[in-house]
């Protein structure tokens, strides 16, 4: 099965597997001298399966080197949002203070998306408006888009073959290894910060 291309432009373009079915993230990020001045995180969502189609439903970025990029530092944490057949939205979710190290708040927010990932579909497909309660309170979660397995089998035997996405261990070792330290204080630092949940986000430019 074909995966999105992972973000142009980024001096390491990635794709990383998730836990949510139909579901995998991109990330892409720029490397100076241990710095990690510019990256996006984002989550894709699989709709379709013949051809293979993937929309990108959630973005987080920063870009601290263009007068117009944003900021998270300056801006704190915003959440683009898609929907299938409204404009997108802006989700501003409260956290708890950024780390310096862009490595640790890149995969804080590779986990975040693929914790909610079920949320985001459903505001994507129109289930849910943007800033709602999730529609299953009780803990459960949304019913997976179901995929006719002939069709995938179909696709799977003409297409050629992908490179696996990356785990998340495995990008993190890729953001210890940009930022001169070592995984497992990336992986910290990410577990200590603190973010919201996209249902009580503020909704901007709606």
């Amino acid at each position: 099965m074909r995966v999105p291309s992972p973000p142009a432009g980024y001096d390491v373009s990635k794709v990383v597997g998730g836990s949510t079915p139909n579901c995998v993230r991109t990330v892409g990020f720029d490397r100076q001298s241990n710095h990690i001045p510019r990256f996006i995180v984002q989550l894709h969502y699989q709709t379709g399966v013949n051809p293979v189609q993937w929309e990108a439903i959630a973005r987080i970025d920063h870009n601290e080197t263009a007068a117009l990029g944003h900021d998270i530092y300056q801006e704190g944490l915003h959440i683009d949002t898609a929907r299938r057949s409204q404009p997108p939205v802006k989700l501003r979710p409260s956290h708890s203070p950024l780390p310096t190290s862009r490595g640790k708040v890149i995969r804080s927010c590779t986990d975040y998306l693929d914790a909610n990932a079920d949320y985001f579909i459903d505001v994507y497909e129109g289930r849910i408006t943007p800033g709602s309660p999730p529609r299953w309170p009780d803990g459960g979660s949304t019913p997976p888009t179901f995929i006719h397995s002939w069709d995938l089998t179909e696709r799977m035997s003409q297409e050629p073959p992908a490179e696996d996405p990356l785990s998340t261990d495995e990008l993190t070792e890729l953001l210890a290894e940009a930022e001169g330290t070592t995984p497992e204080a990336i992986e910290r630092g990410a577990a200590e910060i603190e973010i919201a949940p996209p249902s009580e986000a503020n909704v901007v430019d709606e």
